[in-house]
């Protein structure tokens, strides 16, 4: 069980989170980069159209060389690692825990005092930093049908507006009859030729205005009490099977693509509730600073309470977090 001390823990390795760390580095801070991989859910995107200068770029390879861009600079790079939880002391030897696994353990950090933090990873190494910043990210709720990890980023997709593009003149579904599900339908109709849109319950929980804008767009169709159960094709989606829960019969029909939007869950579940978080668990943040409820602690990415979850919004995040992070170490209180 080693440790570790540095000025600042980075909790993340997608957009926000290198960015923060290009940044941090340019401002010598002593930094470490906590992440499980470098992809996220932009590596499970075909291509990329909307991050400036790098159009039609591959999910992979535009993660590939952030990842690159970031190891030019002074950034001590931990990966493969899971932290689980993130804890601040009282003293030196009584942890006040942020993680509900550390109320059970109690387990003394020496090293970690009142003005510092320490982080868990999965292998039961723990770091110590005098801030953090949060970039966890969110994952999509998985649809949990056949086919779906196969065709992940060959025409099943959890984003429509990274996506929607390359469906041009084709025919998709949606699945999720939520304000997602037809704003996403919404966005896609401007593309395909003919947009479905799956729900499992009889209910649509979409609001008033956008289902007046849904039922008044000939090219989308909706299927209530309509289970998706499958995906298939040769090296793309090419069809779905599906259950209509009234009829109890199933139906096969050719498809070219499936976006799942039946929700969504930020990375913060490690941190416990002593972070302020939204009734959708996104850290509450200070928009101008990053910074959360908690005192050098900051939050950048898809894991805060910003309105638009974009990799542009997520990168340029990560860098207002990183520079006040350095106002917050030079601060003499």
């Amino acid at each position: 069980m080693s440790r570790a001390a540095y000025d600042l823990i980075i909790i993340g390795g997608g957009p926000a989170g290198i960015t923060a760390g290009i940044y941090a580095a340019r401002k010598k801070i002593n930094t470490l980069l906590i992440t499980k991989d470098f992809f996220g859910q932009i590596g499970s995107t075909s291509r990329v159209d909307n991050w400036p200068g790098e159009m039609g770029v591959g999910g992979i390879a535009l993660m590939e060389k952030l990842e690159k861009h970031l190891r030019q600079f002074a950034v001590e790079i931990k990966t493969n690692e899971k932290v689980i939880s993130v804890t601040r002391p009282h003293s030196s030897a009584l942890p006040r825990t942020f993680s509900v696994q550390e109320v059970a353990r109690q387990l003394p950090f020496g090293s970690c005092s009142a003005t510092s933090f320490c982080v868990r990873t999965e292998n039961d190494i723990k770091y110590v930093g005098k801030a953090l910043i949060v970039a966890t990210g969110r994952t999509a709720r998985k649809l949990g049908i056949k086919g779906e990890e196969e065709f992940l980023g060959r025409g099943l997709s959890y984003c429509a507006v990274c996506d929607g593009p390359f469906f041009k003149d084709k025919q998709v579904v949606v699945v999720g009859a939520g304000n997602a599900g037809f704003e996403t339908a919404l966005d896609l109709a401007k593309y395909a030729k003919k947009v479905f849109i799956f729900e499992k319950s009889g209910n649509i929980r979409a609001d008033e205005l956008l289902q007046s804008e849904v039922r008044n767009n000939t090219k989308i169709e909706i299927l209530l009490q309509t289970d998706l159960q499958k995906v298939e094709g040769r090296g793309k989606v090419q069809s779905i099977t599906y259950k209509d829960l009234t009829e109890q019969k199933i139906f096969q029909q050719p498809m070219d693509g499936v976006f799942s939007q039946i929700g969504g869950s930020p990375v913060t579940d490690f941190l416990g509730s002593q972070l302020k978080l939204n009734k959708n668990r996104e850290i509450i943040v200070n928009h101008l600073t990053m910074e959360t409820s908690q005192k050098g602690v900051f939050a950048a990415g898809d894991c805060n309470d910003t309105k638009f979850k974009q990799m542009i919004i997520a990168a340029g995040q990560g860098a207002v977090a990183a520079l006040s992070v350095y106002e917050y170490l030079q601060s003499p209180t």
